[in-house]
């Protein structure tokens, strides 16, 4: 009778592992499709092949659209599951898992098996600095508090309101600064602001996303600008900077990024919207909208941060416009959602003329990319040399 057992028990195992394959596979045929485990062995067995082909055959199983959503929804009413990219938080605040990690793993440099893809990004952002001197454009890198960093006590009843938890980009702003490469510490601007701006509630940082309030968005736009201002090219401008832009208060219904990360079916009953505050920018003269220039001195690389409120509802409302409102001036900016650390240069590389006039570029990025930044942090040349009329 025992081998009886483990018999049935074998017949269920291999049933298990072939019977999904083999009936997606006749689910593909039945819809005249090739079945999609023949990819397989279209190309060689590389790195890149294989993981291409496991996340096309998570994106397209039967199995994976039709079970796991009421896995999901089963997981949420049970346990209050999110899965692996968010964190429920305290008081309906929702948390970025990666973001967490960032703040609680070992710093990159202690441990050689977390160095970022491409390679230090200490040495990669110096390396970049260099290369903008040389062509008399100065460089400022803002790294941008996740929201665990200033808010860590609605994560965690064990934290405390106020108390630093970045350590790791402290310490990353130090050795930037130790290389000569100017940072601008929004961590302590909002953690020196939060107290005042949980007084007014008016938080920083939207409770179910992982971006920043309009409030946040005004707050280091106006840190940015005190910080161009004293440059001498700006203080010399021919005309000076008028009154060019003017800035309302408007409001915002936002259905937080870090809900929709987890998948979860029915969305929009089990997660409410949230009525946000932003600050709209326009021409005062002719109200439209603010836009960029191409022309302007100074260009802003960014992330999702960058494209919050400016490129989404209600636009024109970002850190970009913002920035450009307490400048009164427009400017220049390259955007892409999670690629500050290499994206956003590689674009910049395909269009060196973005280059041409410049005086500063405001470099923002997220401080968990300076781990988990998509597709690391690669080495850029930058080749093409402005006019030397173009760049006095």
């Amino acid at each position: 009778m025992q081998w009886a057992r483990h018999f049935v028990l074998i017949f269920f195992f291999l049933a298990i592992i072939f019977g999904v394959p083999i009936t997606q596979a006749i689910l593909e045929i039945s819809d005249d499709e090739s079945p999609q485990i023949l990819e397989l062995f279209s190309q060689a067995p590389t790195e890149e092949h294989l993981r291409q082909f496991e996340k096309d055959l998570e994106e397209y199983s039967f199995f994976e659209e039709n079970i796991r959503p009421v896995y999901q929804l089963v997981r949420y009413f049970v346990r209050r599951g999110l899965g692996h990219k968010a964190l429920l938080g305290r008081e309906g605040w929702y948390f970025f898992h990666p973001g967490v990690k960032y703040l609680t793993e070992p710093y990159y440099k202690d441990v050689a098996a977390l160095m970022p893809e491409g390679g230090d990004p200490i040495e990669i952002i110096s390396d970049f600095s260099k290369q903008m001197q040389t062509r008399g454009i100065q460089l400022v890198v803002v790294p941008i508090p996740g929201k665990a960093s200033i808010y860590p006590d609605k994560l965690t009843s064990l934290a405390e309101p106020g108390r630093p938890v970045h350590a790791h980009t402290k310490r990353f702003i130090e050795e930037l600064r130790k290389a000569d490469v100017e940072v601008i510490d929004i961590h302590e601007v909002f953690l020196q602001n939060r107290a005042d701006a949980d007084q007014d509630d008016q938080p920083l940082y939207m409770k179910t996303d992982t971006h920043w309030t309009g409030h946040g968005v005004i707050l280091a736009a106006r840190v940015i600008a005190e910080r161009i201002k004293r440059e001498l090219w700006y203080r010399e401008m021919e005309p000076s900077p008028a009154e060019r832009y003017d800035r309302i208060k408007v409001t915002a219904e936002r259905r937080g990024d870090i809900p929709k990360m987890t998948k979860i079916p029915l969305q929009e009953k089990l997660f409410s919207a949230e009525m946000v505050d932003a600050y709209q920018v326009m021409e005062k003269q002719s109200r439209e909208l603010y836009q960029d220039d191409a022309q302007s001195p100074v260009l802003l690389l960014g992330d999702s941060f960058s494209r919050v409120f400016q490129t989404d509802a209600p636009g024109s409302a970002g850190v970009v416009a913002n920035l450009a409102y307490e400048l009164q001036m427009p400017i220049a900016s390259i955007v892409n959602d999670g690629g500050a650390s290499t994206l956003v240069r590689q674009q910049l590389a395909r269009n060196p003329k973005m280059l041409w006039g410049k005086r500063l570029i405001v470099w923002e990025f997220i401080e968990r990319d300076i781990r988990f930044g998509m597709r690391g942090w690669q080495p850029i040349k930058y080749e093409d040399q402005p006019p030397s009329s173009e760049n006095d």
